[in-house]
């Protein structure tokens, strides 16, 4: 397969962060200078005094009245100065920590626009599989790991492609050869199909008798006499089974927890949007809660209620309201909307105008009929909530743009923030109304490898027509950039800012110069529009622009330091540099080589 070339994960329960080069500037990144750095700060206000001095840095600022700045000032959590050194004198004094960068690039933390924090925490130790294995290294893979843990009443992974398995899907047959005593739920690598052993059917009751919960959306395949095979296709059809099984188990959840969340650290990720913590659901809320009050989040969040069945838009509005009341703090603030409107190409769930190429005939379909969709979509905006939608196929993208006309028009003075996220397939018509109706366009830039999946079923003419950035953007939209983690093609990789920046760039794999490029070549982004769909525009789809997202005075200190200057290194090695220090809300929250 092309999809993908080089998978890390996390690999045998400990995190592939270990593997970080050695340190480099880790010493005088924390060393605090005993000289002072211009005047001692007589004659101001003490409040004004910094606690740190950031000094000798590249600083990328976001702030279109200041691009560049030398040094950041910082008093609690907040920026006091961004400018050169000259200035910064008048903030410092015998107490403030002076941290020498050594020239290297600073920029405002970044914000993953589109992941599932939440979501990961169970799969942080669980079975690493990857859309590259083919059936047998898939199946030799979850062998090792049962045979590795055997204390494990479940088995659970995820990262397969369910397409190397042809067009009847996995089995559970295929499973039980090599786990037949033993419950199994494996989660493809978009999490939209799951799949499961005889075993776990039989405790959960699946049989032919099982009716499919949405015909045709959300349904279970079969073999001819009606019995389910084994795979799952869409949330319907597998939430409840990953919830009878316990899936998301509160120890599971425990587990991952901590270290999933000090790899977003490790990779300068200091705020987040969460597309839906739906897999643990109490067992998540209690530990995230938890966590908000003994102040461990290292991660601003702002979440999200995920629907993709009708029933779930019944009720969401009052679900969503409970939630926010629940969480609603600077750390974890639940308050968005969030539909998925379509599946997956490679799923053959995505909604399209026009039909595969095989099967012949299927278009896919919504997931949520139109009608309780936009009656839904339009109480939230009357409601000022804003929202997130999931469109991957280009019928799904039309119905999306459709509700934001639909609510641009009758709730004109909303203020609502609409953004759309995936975006894989846009008919051309439709590129020019994300900035006539102001939709925020979200994208994941790691799957923008040349995709022979979606080339096999949809015909290499679409192809042009995939991830539409720059001309969306030249349209007068706001572009962001998430991972969707952990529906990664690249495992761990996919969740590093640097490696979706470049791809961005790029549209080809990480380093890879001489790889096919994902069509078409006009849609590449500049390392500018990347870094602020990142940081900046990303804040402003979160509405924490006044916050985060540029370095400026008055906002939050939260910031990364990077090894190289982006700005001055091939483009195809930016996925090598490395984050050595993330600051979130003044504080350091990690350092490369720190214990």
């Amino acid at each position: 397969m092309q999809k993908t070339i080089t998978v890390r994960a996390f690999i045998g329960g400990a995190l592939a962060v270990a593997m970080l080069a050695a340190p480099l500037l880790a010493a005088p990144l924390l060393a605090a200078a005993t000289e002072p750095v211009g005047g001692a700060g007589a004659g101001r206000d003490d409040a004004a005094r910094a606690d740190r001095l950031l000094h000798n840095a590249r600083v990328y600022t976001l702030d279109p009245e200041q691009p560049w700045a030398e040094a950041v000032a910082i008093a609690g959590d907040r920026l006091v100065y961004v400018g050169d050194m000259a200035g910064a004198a008048d903030y410092v004094d015998a107490d403030t920590q002076r941290l020498d960068l050594g020239g290297k690039l600073v920029l405002p933390g970044f914000i993953d626009t589109h992941i599932h924090v939440g979501d990961t925490f169970p799969w942080v130790f669980a079975a690493s599989l990857s859309p590259d294995m083919g059936p047998g290294e898939v199946l030799a893979t979850v062998a090792e790991y049962a045979r590795a843990n055997p204390e494990q009443g479940l088995i659970i992974g995820n990262g397969f492609l369910g397409a190397a398995f042809g067009e009847q899907g996995p089995t559970a047959a295929q499973l039980d050869q090599v786990v037949p005593d033993r419950p199994v739920m494996l989660f493809d690598e978009g999490f939209h199909t799951a799949w499961i052993n005889s075993k776990a059917m039989a405790m959960v009751g699946l049989d032919a008798r099982t009716p499919d919960p949405v015909p045709g959306r959300h349904y279970y395949k079969r073999y001819p006499d009606g019995r389910p095979t084994g795979w799952l296709i869409e949330g319907g059809a597998f939430n409840w089974i990953s919830e009878k099984l316990g899936v998301s188990s509160p120890g599971r959840i425990a587990r991952g927890a901590g270290a999933f969340l000090d790899t977003m650290s490790s990779m300068g990720i200091t705020a987040a949007f969460d597309a839906g913590m739906v897999d643990g659901g109490e067992a998540t809320f209690a530990l995230m809660e938890r966590l908000v009050e003994e102040g461990e989040l290292p991660v601003r969040i702002v979440g999200s209620l995920y629907t993709n069945t009708d029933d779930a838009l019944a009720t969401a509005m009052p679900t969503l309201r409970a939630l926010n009341a629940r969480f609603h703090s600077e750390f974890l603030d639940i308050r968005m909307l969030k539909v998925s409107l379509d599946g997956t190409v490679e799923a053959k769930t995505a909604y399209m105008l026009e039909p595969y190429v095989q099967p012949p005939g299927h278009r896919g379909d919504s997931l949520v009929s139109a009608d309780r969709t936009r009656e839904t979509v339009l109480r939230a905006a009357r409601a000022g909530i804003d929202l997130h939608l999931h469109a991957i196929g280009d019928a799904a993208v039309r119905m999306g743009l459709d509700l934001a006309e639909a609510v641009r028009e009758e709730v004109p003075d909303s203020g609502v923030r609409i953004a759309m996220c995936h975006i894989q397939v846009v008919d051309p018509a439709d590129v020019p109304r994300f900035g006539e109706l102001d939709v925020i366009a979200q994208s994941t830039a790691t799957w923008y490898v040349y995709d022979d999946v979606a080339e096999k079923y949809l015909g290499p003419e679409r192809l042009a027509h995939f991830y539409p950035l720059r001309s969306i953007a030249e349209g007068g939209a706001r572009i962001t950039l998430g991972t969707d983690y952990p529906a990664s093609w690249i495992g761990l990789d996919g969740l590093n800012p640097l490696f979706n920046i470049e791809m961005a760039m790029t549209r080809q794999p990480a380093g890879e110069a001489g790889f096919a490029v994902q069509p078409p070549v006009s849609e590449r982004i500049t390392l500018a529009q990347a870094i602020r769909a990142y940081t900046l525009d990303a804040a402003y789809q979160l509405r924490l622009e006044h916050d985060i997202g540029s370095l400026r005075a008055g906002k939050q200190a939260d910031l990364v330091v990077l090894s190289d200057n982006l700005f001055e290194i091939d483009t195809y090695a930016i996925h090598k540099a490395r984050v050595l220090l993330t600051m979130v809300d003044g504080k350091i929250v990690y350092r490369e080589g720190a214990e």
